[in-house]
């Protein structure tokens, strides 16, 4: 089977700094994959030319079926398609969870607001605020602000579900109870590429652990391969300095 996500030698400068300097990946249907690596490796700039947020400057980048290099991007279907968490929430703040959670099914893929609501009410159930759903942004802390994110890009029904760092922003009292949708999400059949540096996580969730640093994928492999000592030494000497 062709792979949901293909990234063939992919390039990306800002610049004088390259941020990925001929990066590969593939991800099949249903595959739970975790880049990890130091900070300034690539990996946020890897999984936001995924969701087309940014444009390598060369390779092959193809997205169920759809070629994000092309000039021109049916950029609907893919918000179809690829829904991202970030980790600094990106919620509105004017509006409610509920609000909030509906708000792109409503605008992007025209569903009838009665449907995105029912479906956003069942999403938010999912993650622990059936009581949130009238209030703001504000008034959440930052791990139910996470889980709000999360319902809002489950509503979108998406195929591909990408996180970047999403448990970066929150103080350490309030990562478990995201972390715990997160491996939910992970028994699902949902396609995951998720950037991280809770190395639990990666051990327990993925099927595939992607170590990146300086612009490249140094090396990747199940979690047991990779967090094991016939991993590249490279890896290992990062692992032993966070583990």
């Amino acid at each position: 089977m062709e792979p949901l996500i293909s990234v063939g030698d992919i390039k990306k400068n800002f610049g004088a700094v390259e941020a990925l300097k001929g990066v590969s990946l593939d991800v099949a249907e249903g595959e739970k994959v975790v880049v990890i690596g130091p900070s300034g490796s690539g990996k946020s700039v890897l999984i936001r030319c995924v969701n087309a947020l940014e444009r390598p400057d060369s390779g092959e980048l193809t997205v169920d079926g759809m070629d994000l290099m092309a000039r021109k991007v049916d950029t609907r279907r893919l918000a179809g398609d690829v829904a991202m968490v970030f980790q600094g929430y990106n919620l509105y703040p004017h509006k409610t969870v509920l609000e909030n959670v509906t708000f792109a099914p409503i605008r992007v893929l025209k569903v009838p607001r009665e449907e995105a609501e029912a479906n956003g009410r069942k999403y938010l159930e999912r993650v622990g605020l059936t009581s949130k759903l009238n209030q703001y942004p504000d008034q959440l802390s930052g791990g139910q602000q996470q889980r709000v994110a999360i319902a809002r890009a489950l509503n979108m029904h998406p195929k591909i579900m990408l996180l970047d760092e999403p448990t970066s922003a929150l103080d350490p009292e309030m990562v478990n109870e995201v972390l715990d949708v997160i491996k939910s999400l992970a028994e699902t059949n949902m396609t995951i590429v998720m950037v991280t540096h809770e190395m639990g996580l990666a051990r327990d969730a993925a099927d595939k652990v992607v170590f990146m640093e300086g612009g490249l994928v140094v090396d990747e492999g199940t979690p047991d391969y990779l967090f094991g000592p016939t991993s590249n030494e490279r890896v290992q000497a990062f692992l032993s300095k966070i583990l």
